[in-house]
């Protein structure tokens, strides 16, 4: 892939309730959705926008905002919102014209902001440790 973009990334972790349905595929990316502040339940187009690259990362592919516009039937100009959402908050990267998951697997995805948060607390708690030196 070609060299991502920087963008100043904001992860926000919501405490959300865990869906009371039975267990599928769909629940379950809508509720990864809700946690990780990308949206919330009433933002249909962000979570069949997420639900669309989850699903080509589980068969190994990237997809088009032209893609993800078709499978939905919204304007393409929600996607892209959507997607550069996405990017700003660290798990999308862009490859041409296609946009892909962070890492090749929702969880390999998750698993790199999780370290991307570490490192930046560890930093955070040495400068914190340099100030209360001073």
């Amino acid at each position: 892939m070609s060299q991502q973009r920087r963008y100043y990334r904001q992860i926000v972790i919501r405490y959300v309730s865990i869906p009371v349905q039975e267990e599928n595929t769909d629940s379950e990316i809508n509720y990864i959705y809700q946690c990780l502040g990308l949206g919330d339940e009433r933002d249909d187009v962000g979570r069949e926008v997420f639900r669309a690259l989850v699903k080509s990362s589980m068969r190994g592919e990237g997809i088009s905002s032209r893609d993800i516009m078709q499978l939905n039937e919204v304007s393409q100009a929600a996607v892209i919102y959507h997607l550069n959402l996405f990017q700003r908050s660290g798990i999308v990267t862009k490859d041409g014209r296609n946009y892909y998951l962070r890492a090749p697997t929702l969880e390999q995805t998750l698993e790199e902001m999780e370290n991307d948060v570490h490192h930046r607390f560890a930093h955070l708690k040495s400068i914190a440790k340099k100030i209360q030196g001073s």
